[in-house]
């Protein structure tokens, strides 16, 4: 039997704080807020972009600006995070500084979950 070593169970429910995550698209010019407070999330910054959106990102996927107020996206990204419950099985598509882009397997649903849940 063939065990796929991307396909978790989450050990913890998650809910987004966030209903309506922002949305970037590679070479987008954004503004850029504070880093993240929090030691664990150290390496993700509050960004904005020209309509006003907002939402945190990963500082990887930017090419800063000299005074770090502003920059551009370096890729694509959705900052859409996953409800889910105790006991769903996902699978991993990709990590980034504690977080975990995850497709649900019941429905097919993509987004982000804490590293915690899983």
């Amino acid at each position: 039997m063939d065990i796929d070593k991307n396909i978790l169970k989450t050990i913890a429910p998650h809910k987004t704080e966030y209903e309506k995550p922002l949305i970037l698209i590679k070479g987008e010019l954004i503004k850029l807020g504070q880093r993240a407070p929090e030691e664990n999330w150290r390496d993700w910054i509050w960004a904005e972009n020209r309509n006003k959106e907002s939402g945190w990102i990963p500082i990887q996927i930017v090419d800063f600006s000299e005074d770090k107020t502003a920059g551009i996206v370096l890729e694509n990204y959705s900052a859409k995070e996953l409800n889910i419950k105790t006991g769903e099985l996902v699978t991993k598509i990709k990590s980034i500084n504690g977080w975990t882009w995850v497709k649900r397997e019941s429905d097919n649903a993509e987004g982000w979950i804490p590293d915690e849940t899983i």
